[in-house]
């Protein structure tokens, strides 16, 4: 008796290519290609009924969105050449 081979769906996505291409190396590293690392991660979604990992930042990530936060109220002046970047050096009232 023949197996049945299950039906199979397409499944494309579009994602960052240096993404990409850093995680296909850390799947030949492991001895996986790119359906199969995508079919175990199907495969441990559906097992535990959810995401097979926590979906938070890192502490990193916490630390650089404070900062960007904290960098938006501070005034920017643009120098767009070399005069300019030297009268602002030269001008006494500069807090730098």
């Amino acid at each position: 008796m023949e197996a049945k081979e299950h039906a199979k769906k397409k499944v494309q996505i579009n994602i960052d290519r240096e993404l990409a291409d850093e995680a296909e190396t850390v799947f030949e590293d492991i001895g996986l290609n790119q359906t199969s690392a995508l079919t175990a991660f199907y495969k441990k979604v559906v097992a535990e009924g959810g995401m097979p990992f926590d979906l938070k930042q890192t502490p990193e990530q916490r630390a650089n969105r404070r900062l960007r936060g904290a960098l938006k109220g501070i005034p920017v002046q643009k120098l767009e050449n070399r005069k300019q970047v030297e009268a602002w050096f030269e001008d006494e009232s500069q807090d730098y």
